[in-house]
C-alpha cells in the first residue's frame, strides 16, 4: 500500500483525536478498472457495484485492500446493485431489477423461516440507492419520473408502521433541472451528488438538513436550505457516492480528480465551522500570500493562505476557543481570540467571518511609540504599552532573523541625569519584558538617546521610543 497519501486541511474533528485536521486520502491500491459505483458501508465492510458484480473489502484503520466480489448475494440469494441496512428494524434493503416491471425495485430480506426477499411497493418507478434518516422512519432514494423537476430527483417516503407511503418528490430547493443521484444519511444532514444542469457539469456534494421527526404530513420541501460542501471532499471534477462507515468518523466516495476514476477516503467529521474573511492592509487593499493560522492552547491546529484578493477560508469544530493568527511578511502581525460557534442547524457547516487589517510594516524606517507609559516618570511598561508592543513581539517571535533597534528618550524632568537614570531603569524592563515574550532577545540591542545639555523638560515633556526593524543578511 503506498505511503505517501494525499493529506489536505479541511476542518477540525471533536475532542483529542480531532486535533487533527481532516484528513484526504487516495485509495491508491484501489484500482477501478472496471468501474465502481453504488457504495455502501453495511456491517463493516465496504461494498460497491464494478461491471455488474457486487465487489467488498474490509475497512483496516480506514484503507480498503482489495475488492473483490463478495458472498452477500449469495447470502439474500438474489443479485443487487445496492444494498443499505435500515437501523429501526436492522433488515436489509436491496435494489435490483424487477424482471416483470423492467424497473429497478427496492426490496427487503427477512429471514423467516428461511430466505424471503419481498418487493416493498409497486411505484410504478424505479428506485436508486435509497437511504435511511437515523431513525429508519424516512427513506430517500434516487428517481427518474415523467413528474420530476429534470433527470434524476430525490424522491422520500415515510414508515407509517405498517407500510411505506406513496413517494413525494423532495422539491425544487433540492431538485434542479440536472441530476441529483446517491443519497446518504449523515446524522441529521441528506448527503447527495448533483450536476446542477444537464450540461456535462460536474458532479458536485450537497447538504441539507432534516429535521427529525418529519412525517409525510408535516414535511415543508420548500424551507430547506442546500450547502455545498467545501474543499476538499469536493473539487473541480465529479465527487459522487460517499459512503460512511457507522461512527462518521470516516468516509469513501469516488472521484476523478486525478484525471481517472479513484477511489478516496476521509478521516474526521464533516460538520463544523468555517472561519472565513478576508486580510487586507490600512488602506483596504488585499493582502495576498498571507499567512492565516489556527491555534489551540498554542498549537497550530490548522492553516491557510490568502488568494489573490486576500480571502482565507479554515474550517475548525464547533465550542472551542481559537486563537487567530496572521503573518505576512513586510506587515506586523495580527492575533485575535475567536470562540466558533453553530448558531443555525440548516447548515452542516457554518460560517464565521472575520476580516482583518494588516497594519504595514516599516523595514528599515523609523517608528516612534509614544504612549509606552503613563504619563510621569513612570519606569514598567504600562497594560496600553504592552497592548501596543504585542504586534511588534509577534513578529519578532516568527521572524528570528530581524532585528530591532531601540532608542528611549525622556523629558520628563529638568534633571538630565534623572532622565537618563529613568531611561536605564527603562531599559532593563523592557529587557525583562521581551525575555518573558520571546525565545531569543540576542537580535535586540538598547540605546539612550538622550544627549547631555539637551534633555532640559520643555512645556511638553515627552517619553518617545524609536524603533527600527532591520532584516539580517544571515
Amino acid at each position: 500500500m503506498k505511503k505517501n497519501a494525499l493529506i489536505l486541511a479541511l476542518l477540525l474533528p471533536f475532542a483529542l483525536q480531532a486535533q487533527r485536521p481532516i484528513t484526504v486520502i487516495p485509495q491508491d491500491n484501489v484500482k477501478l478498472s472496471w468501474g465502481l459505483k453504488n457504495l455502501t458501508v453495511v456491517d463493516g465492510r465496504l461494498y460497491g457495484c464494478s461491471n455488474g458484480v457486487m465487489v467488498g473489502s474490509e475497512m483496516t484503520d480506514g484503507m480498503v485492500s482489495m475488492l473483490r466480489p463478495d458472498t452477500l448475494a449469495h447470502y439474500l440469494g438474489s443479485d443487487f446493485n445496492y444494498v443499505v441496512r435500515n437501523p429501526k428494524d436492522s433488515l436489509l434493503y436491496f435494489s435490483r431489477m424487477d424482471e416483470s416491471s423492467g424497473r429497478y425495485g427496492l426490496y427487503v430480506h427477512v429471514k423467516n423461516r428461511g430466505r424471503k426477499n419481498r418487493l416493498i411497493a409497486n411505484w410504478n418507478m424505479a428506485i436508486y440507492h435509497p437511504t435511511f434518516s437515523p431513525d429508519g422512519s424516512m427513506m430517500v432514494f434516487s428517481s427518474q419520473n415523467k413528474i420530476g423537476l429534470g433527470g434524476y430527483d430525490l424522491w422520500c417516503s415515510f414508515w407509517n408502521g405498517k407500510r411505506w407511503s406513496k413517494p413525494l418528490n423532495m422539491g425544487n430547493a433540492i431538485n434542479t433541472s440536472g441530476n441529483e443521484i446517491n443519497p446518504v444519511f449523515y446524522g441529521n444532514y441528506l448527503i447527495y451528488s448533483t450536476n446542477l444542469q444537464q450540461n456535462g457539469s460536474c458532479y458536485d456534494f450537497y447538504s441539507v438538513y432534516i429535521r427529525p421527526g418529519s412525517t409525510k404530513d408535516n414535511i415543508i420541501f420548500g424551507n430547506y436550505k442546500v450547502q455545498r460542501l467545501p474543499e476538499p471532499i469536493n473539487s473541480d471534477s465529479n465527487d459522487i457516492d460517499l459512503a460512511f462507515a457507522p461512527n462518521h468518523q470516516r468516509g469513501y466516495w469516488i472521484t476523478n480528480r486525478g484525471g481517472g476514476q479513484e477511489l478516496y477516503c476521509f478521516s474526521g467529521q464533516l460538520d463544523g465551522v468555517m472561519l472565513t474573511g478576508k486580510v487586507a492592509d490600512e488602506r483596504g487593499r488585499a493582502v495576498p500570500n498571507a499567512e492565516v493560522k489556527v491555534l489551540r492552547s498554542g498549537r497550530n491546529i490548522n492553516s491557510a493562505v490568502t488568494d489573490a484578493n486576500g480571502n482565507y477560508q479554515i474550517f475548525v469544530q464547533p465550542g472551542n476557543d481559537y486563537q487567530l493568527h496572521v503573518s505576512c511578511k513586510n506587515y506586523f502581525n495580527y492575533s485575535t481570540t475567536t470562540s466558533a460557534i453553530r448558531a443555525n442547524e440548516d447548515f452542516l457547516v457554518a460560517t464565521d467571518r472575520h476580516d482583518i487589517t494588516l497594519s504595514y510594516l516599516p523595514l528599515n524606517r523609523t517608528m516612534v511609540f509614544d504612549h509606552l507609559y503613563r504619563e510621569g516618570a513612570d519606569i514598567e511598561l504600562s497594560d496600553d504599552g504592552k497592548r501596543a508592543l504585542s504586534p511588534l513581539t509577534d513578529f519578532l517571535r516568527d521572524n528570528p532573523q530581524v532585528k530591532l533597534e531601540l532608542t528611549l528618550q525622556c523629558f520628563q524632568t529638568a534633571d538630565s541625569a534623572l532622565n537618563n537614570f529613568i531611561i536605564e531603569r527603562r531599559i532593563k524592563d523592557l529587557q525583562q519584558y521581551f525575555i518573558s515574550t520571546l525565545p531569543s532577545t540576542g537580535h535586540i540591542s538598547y540605546k539612550n538617546g538622550n544627549s547631555e545639555g539637551e534633555n532640559e523638560a520643555s512645556a511638553t515633556s515627552k517619553n518617545i521610543i524609536f524603533a527600527v526593524l532591520i532584516e539580517s543578511n544571515k
